[in-house]
């Protein structure tokens, strides 16, 4: 997938990036044609990457991710990252067309990478001391962890994988996720706008570290205190997946890229690429040819994915006529809600609600699905009951990065609605 022009060699963090769209239409939209259409270029994506873009084989794609910036080592976090997510994914596509060697094909190799994932990306204890993060780039040949504080290290955290129609949240470990995001939230690595595209810290780079020092790892790299809205959004998915909804987590990045839109920086209502920040100043200050873009659409998805995909738990998977609403109250919120969520041809309502030991889940749906309703508690909750529409139903338990997600099947509906209540002892 070339970016820019057709004389650049491409980005392999686009590539792995291309079953992930395909996917994600498919799956809200349930447009088996379109998935049909797509499917051979989806497959060609992920076996182009471990036929050429994996030189020595050790299943980290070489290539350029998303931070552009020389000093990288072959391999990068976010590719890696979005390679596994891709490979799942490709795998359910394939599973619903009945293509059982591309689903193995498929498996096989995501399985690896994950297994090997937290050893290899890992920095933890290093010869600096102990740095609670993931690596931003691998160096060959050894796979040396390189390190440089980029805004890519949140990426394990906020991409989810699809397993055989389970969402997972997160690919990162609980523990490792939620020691790396809280050290994100520090004012080495965030401002008053969001998420730095390359933290403050030691640096053995000529221009030093003109902010302050939260790890102990010496970058070669200068760090670069320009607040992207694509690197808020991520931290608030992140935060998302790890079950971190709180005013300080979640809703501080949301907060920052949704105060951009009521700026006098740019256009009223648009969220611009580069929010206000120490390295990069405010736009209303630069010359027109020198301004980041009025309007970018990643700022949206820390908005819409983390509201309505994470706090209301709407995770659709129409090409298979499925559908799971298991939300998540923040804290500081009692209950919220969605009206008209968009699915295919029809729509859903949702209705979260927390109140003490019960948490309750309404679904009213204008779309024909196998629904299961669920609520997302506290990780050491212990569940004193669960009513479907009054009435006790069995229930699955799941533990996951989020917290511990109890489902129940809801039956197949076109046009109803039904509420799942959960209480806790």
């Amino acid at each position: 997938m070339y970016f820019g022009n057709l004389e650049d060699p491409g980005n392999t963090d686009e590539t792995a990036k291309f079953p992930m769209a395909v996917a994600t239409i498919w799956r809200w939209s349930g447009d088996n044609a379109f998935r049909d259409e797509m499917y051979v270029f989806t497959k060609r994506n992920l076996q182009y990457i471990f036929g050429t873009l994996d030189a020595d084989g050790d299943l980290w794609p070489e290539g350029l991710g998303n931070v552009e910036r020389p000093g990288m080592g072959q391999e990068k976090l976010d590719v890696t990252i979005y390679t596994i997510r891709g490979l799942w994914d490709l795998a359910d596509m394939a599973r619903s067309k009945g293509d059982a060697a591309t689903v193995a094909w498929a498996e096989e190799r995501a399985r690896a990478m994950e297994r090997r994932f937290e050893s290899a990306w890992w920095l933890g204890d290093t010869r600096y001391g102990y740095v609670p993060q993931y690596a931003d780039s691998l160096r060959d040949p050894g796979d040396e962890k390189v390190f440089q504080r980029h805004w890519i290290g949140v990426t394990p955290m906020e991409s989810e994988v699809v397993r055989q129609g389970r969402t997972v949240p997160g690919i990162a470990s609980r523990a490792h996720g939620v020691a790396a995001l809280q050290l994100r939230e520090r004012d080495c690595y965030s401002g008053e706008f969001g998420l730095y595209h390359t933290g403050t810290g030691p640096t053995s780079d000529p221009a030093g570290n003109p902010g302050p020092t939260c790890d102990p790892w010496v970058s070669d790299r200068p760090s670069e205190r320009s607040i992207f809205t694509l690197n808020t959004s991520i931290m608030a998915v992140g935060e998302g997946n790890c079950g971190r909804l709180g005013r300080t987590q979640q809703q501080r990045y949301n907060e920052a890229n949704a105060r951009l839109q009521l700026s006098p920086d740019e256009q009223p209502g648009a969220m611009p690429e580069i929010a206000p920040s120490p390295d990069y100043g405010r736009s209303i200050d630069k010359a027109f040819w020198d301004r980041a873009m009025v309007l970018q659409a990643w700022g949206a998805y820390g908005a819409a994915w983390s509201v309505v995909h994470q706090q209301l738990g709407v995770r659709p998977d129409l090409g298979n006529g499925r559908l799971e609403v298991t939300p998540q109250v923040p804290p500081y919120e009692t209950s919220l809600s969605g009206a008209n969520i968009r699915l295919g041809s029809g729509s859903v309502d949702v209705l979260a609600a927390h109140s003490g030991h019960q948490y309750t889940t309404t679904a009213r749906l204008r779309v024909a699905v196998q629904l299961r309703l669920g609520a997302t508690l506290p990780a050491g909750a212990h569940i004193g009951s669960v009513q479907l529409n009054g009435r006790p139903v069995s229930y699955q338990v799941r533990r996951t990065n989020r917290g511990l997600e109890v489902v129940a099947n809801a039956g197949h509906l076109a046009d109803g609605t039904s509420t799942l209540t959960v209480t806790t002892l």
